[in-house]
This record gives structure tokens, sequence and C-alpha cells, in this order.
């Protein structure tokens, strides 16, 4: 038996609350699961004891539901395992509803431990009292309402019952949150109401001989047959659409295919290619869909995409006229098909598959890449030399900026920041590998947290570029810093509103655009940086913002604000826009 559970044995349990909470944290621990995220309360007092007293946890308390679960969220984006949520009862688990929908649509893991009251105090006006029953709906891949604890129930159920959770929210096909309610009785501290000694022994002791869960779940990779895989491999040339990639493994298959088929390479910047300079990338793939002629080109070609959905809107927009072969591949039992014209869907490991097609292809006629190659190289330039022109700060310099000078994974908000780098950016060989954004549902919420959290689990120092808005709906996850390394570069881009609506018909309707959709304010961040000890620093000139990115402090956590003109940024973006249709 290892040293914990003789620990447990000699000292603990103090009761049967105490008893089963352990026993959830052990059997987390033994299926690798070592991250924590908890906030305070009463209720669920047993299952922090647990956590804060077992050896093999990394705890965080955080006081914020909401982004606590953000935090989970971006940890799981980092590391592919889920981290655990323990929260009392009432309303605390509905805050984590949101990074929920995220972690659903993204299909990223994540385990809930939320506790709650006993059925006789359910339904009965007691205080801090909710149904939480099933709270999180579809948008959970398994639900169980844990028992009050009791020796009339084995702990072979608890155990096999948390392994089962703990394998769907991992399933490689169909990972995402799990949700376990914990209905506990007095008492939640762990005053001594001794368990019975053959309760304790009721586990079969080569089972808790090993480090091992209690049940082991596994996955096959699906790997396809030679006749589904026939017409694929005998195409002769088409586009690589590479989508959100979830790993290193799948991130190198994609690299290599298009280096032996020889084929366009259109890659999303949450695959972790679009930042590099791969030979056959079109690094300018969003701006080159301004082009009649290059769309032209992608719906006469067969395309392959590969993994998550896009970003580009401009790209959704030209497949959805595709009428020809459109293979998507993907483990993802999920349909990702905005477009609804995938003419082939193959749920099947990426690697697998893309490596038995390289085995098995010819490479691709180099003239189709090579003229992509040529278009993206002009329109490359155009941007380059139309920023150099800049005589304000906006934030296509912002993107290309950090991009430039940037050696930290990155994380990405929603709105313009995103598409921004997606669209603006050149490669460059130092363009870190790891780069995220909360895609699923595209929402603003939780981004700060959500950085945190990726962090957190890679272990690195992160880059976040994000807007005004979004930094306000979550400025009180800057508190997580406080306990957090390795350090955190905030890059904000304040435009004083909701800039990106300037690009939407409603901006035409001036009676409604302020204060409804524009939402204008006249705050600053530099007393934030200072309330949450953040290095601060604020850049409203061109030629500082290089300066001020590139010469940054890299050991502690750092705002960098950037100070942005809305309506002259929108007019840089249109202007570089037309410039891209006029190109001869």
């Amino acid at each position: 038996m290892d040293e914990y559970m003789m620990s447990l044995h000699n000292h603990f349990p103090e009761n049967i609350n105490q008893l089963w909470a352990h026993h959830v944290v052990d059997e987390c621990i033994r299926n690798g699961i070592t991250a924590f995220c908890i906030s305070p309360g009463s209720r669920s007092t047993p299952l922090t004891v647990a956590a804060a007293r077992h050896p093999g946890t990394d705890v965080r308390m955080l006081y914020d539901e909401r982004g606590a679960a953000f935090q989970a969220l971006g940890y799981a984006r980092a590391t592919g395992k889920a981290a655990v949520l323990i929260c009392s009862s009432g309303t605390a688990a509905a805050n984590y509803f949101p990074a929920v929908i995220e972690a659903h649509q993204e299909r990223l893991p994540m385990l809930i431990l939320s506790a709650d009251r006993p059925p006789e105090l359910r339904d009965s006006g007691a205080n801090q009292t909710i149904d939480q029953v099933k709270m999180f709906g579809d948008y959970v891949r398994f639900f169980q309402d844990i028992p009050s604890p009791t020796e009339s129930i084995a702990l072979n159920w608890l155990l096999s019952t948390m392994n089962y959770g703990l394998s769907r929210a991992h399933d490689p096909h169909n990972a995402g949150p799990v949700h376990f309610n914990f209905m506990f009785r007095e008492p939640l501290a762990p005053s001594v109401q001794p368990v019975s000694g053959a309760y304790l022994q009721a586990i079969p002791a080569p089972r808790r001989k090993t480090e091992k869960p209690y049940t082991q779940h596994f996955f096959s990779p699906a790997i396809p047959g030679q006749e589904v895989l026939a017409p694929l491999v005998g195409l002769k040339e088409g586009f690589l659409l590479a989508g959100r990639l979830e790993c290193r493994s799948e991130r190198r298959a994609v690299e290599e295919l298009a280096a032996r088929l020889n084929w366009p390479l259109i890659a999303d910047i949450t695959s972790g290619l679009r930042l590099k300079p791969l030979p056959q990338l079109l690094s300018h793939a969003d701006l080159l869909l301004l082009r009649k002629d290059f769309r032209e080109m992608l719906l006469q070609k067969p395309l392959v995409h590969i993994g998550g959905q896009f970003l580009s809107k401009r790209l959704l927009q030209v497949i959805q006229e595709h009428s020809g072969t459109f293979w998507h591949i993907s483990p993802r039992v999920n349909r990702i098909d905005a477009a609804l014209n995938h003419s082939h869907e193959l749920h099947a490991d990426i690697p697998a598959t893309l490596h038995y097609w390289m085995s098995n292809a010819l490479p691709g006629d180099e003239a189709l890449t090579r003229h992509c190659l040529e278009i993206n190289h002009r329109v490359a330039e155009t941007v380059a030399s139309f920023c150099a022109s800049a005589e304000q700060t906006d934030e296509i310099l912002v993107a290309r900026t950090v991009a430039r000078h940037n050696k930290n994974a990155l994380y990405l908000a929603s709105s313009m920041a995103v598409r921004d780098m997606d669209m603006m950016s050149p490669p460059y060989a130092h363009a870190p590998e790891w780069v995220a954004a909360n895609r699923g549902a595209s929402g603003i919420d939780g981004t700060l947290a959500s950085a945190i959290g990726y962090s957190r689990g890679l272990q690195q120092p992160v880059t976040l570029v994000i807007g005004d808005l979004a930094f306000l709906h979550d400025l009180n996850s800057l508190s997580q810093l406080k306990e957090h390394r390795p350090p955190l570069t905030i890059v904000l881009i304040n435009n004083h509103s909701g800039a990106i609506f300037n690009f939407l018909p409603i901006a035409e309707h001036k009676e409604w655009f302020n204060p409804y959709f524009n939402t204008p304010h006249s705050y600053d961040f530099k007393s934030s940086a200072a309330q949450f000890g953040l290095l601060y620093q604020s850049v409203s000139d061109p030629r500082e913002l290089e300066k001020v990115f590139r010469e940054r402090n890299l050991e502690a956590h750092t705002l960098i604000e950037v100070q942005i003109g809305a309506e002259y940024n929108v007019a840089r973006h249109r202007e570089l826009y037309q410039r891209i249709r006029d190109l001869d």
C-alpha cells in the first residue's frame, strides 16, 4: 500500500464524508489529474480538505468561480487534461457555466465537483440551496448526483463511478466537462465520527497496492481501412485547410503532409502552424480571399480540412460555394461543417491517417502551390509597406509587432485581436507553436483567466493580446496572478469601446450605435495594474510600440496598454483591404 493510503488508514478518515472525499481526490491523482481550482465555501469542506492535504495535488484557491472555471479551461487547452473544480452549494457552480459551454464546444476535459445539500434539505427553503441536478444540461458528457456518504454504499461504487466520469471527460473522440454533485450532511469539518474497520477494508488490497486507477479505461485510435482512404490518397492536387489542432503530433503530421504533397496550406491561427515559416504556407490566406482570382482557384480544387473549426469568416463564405470534393478529417464525433457541404467526413486519428496518406501518395503538382505563393508574397509586401506608412498606432501594427518580437506562447482574445493576428502577421522563425483562443463559443468572457490557466498548464510564459472590453469583463481574474508563475505579458488594446462593431452594418445607424453597440468608456488601466501588482507601460505612438514590447521585463507580470483610435483603426483596415483588391 502506498504511503498516502497507509496514512489514510492510520490517521484518516475522521468521518465518512472525509473518507469519500479523500478517495475522490486520490482517484483523480491516480488518473494523472493533479491541478485543482478551489473556491472557498462551507458545504464543500470535505473536498477542499481532501485536496489540500493530498501530497499529489497542485491547489489554487480562486475566490471567483467563473474565473476558476476559465483557468481550468486554459489549463485543459495546454495539457489535454482536466483540472478539478471544487465549489460550494447554491449559485457557486452556476458561475462555471460559461466555461463549461466553451469546454463543451471545444471538447476540452473539465471535472466539476460541486457540493450540495442532502436530500432532506432540497426543496425545503434551506439557505444557499438551488436545484443543482443536471444544472449544465447537455453541456456535460456525464453527470452523477453523488448520494450522501454512508456505509450502506460500497466504496467500489464511488471509485468505479469516478473513473467512468474521468474516462468520459478524456474520451479522445468526444472529451468535455463532467459534473459530480456531492450531497454532504454534517459534519462538514474533519471532526471525528469513526468509520467501521470493515468498511475501511472493503477495497481489495491488490487494487490499493498500486498507483493505478481503480478502473483503467483504454481507447484505441481509429485507423481507417484502405478502401476508405483510397479516394483521399488518389487526389492529385488541392488545398490543405488546417483548423484547430489539438497537440504537437497533429501539427507535425500536417506539416509533413503539406511538404510531402506540396499542396498549398491554409492554416488557422489556432492550428499552431499559422505563424511558422513553412514552405507551403499561405500566411495571408484571409487577405488573399479578398481577391477574386484566389477565391476562384479555391473553388475549383479539392479541399481537405484537417482538425477543428476556422476563424476566418471569408473562408467560410467562399467554401459555402464549393461544390467539389471536400474532405474533413478529425477524431471527433461532432460535426464541424459550418458550410454544410463536406463531401466526405472521416472520423479518424489525424496522425495515423496522414501518415498513411503520405506513405501512399505521390508529390503534387508544384504549379498550383507556386502560383498561390506568388500571390501571397505580393499581398505580404503590400501589408508590410502599408504598415510602414502608419502615422498612428493601429491594431494591425499591434498584431505584427507582437508576432515579430514575441517568443512566448500566445493567447488571443476574441474580437479583433485574434482576427488581426490571423490576417496580418507574417511568419517568423521564432514563432511559438502554442497559440490558443476561446473560439468554441467565441465569447469575450474569462479570457484573462484562460490565459493564466494556459500558462499554468504549459508551465511557460504567455503573452495575451486582449481588447479593452474583454479585459474589463474579466478584470478580477488579475487576482489569480498573485500566486502564479511564470510571467504573463498582457497587451491591452484600448480603443475605448467595443470597436469591432465599427466593422458591422450597424455602425451606419448612428442613433443606435452609441451607446448600445459601441459601448464607449473613458477608463485607462494604470490603476488596475497597480492594484494587482503588475508592471505597467502605456503606448500610443507607433515608434514606441516596438521598443516597449521588445524591452519589456520578461520576469514579471506586465500590462502594456496600447491606445488606439477606433475610427482610425477601422479606416486603416478598410484602406488595406482595398489595396489588396486593387493589386494587379
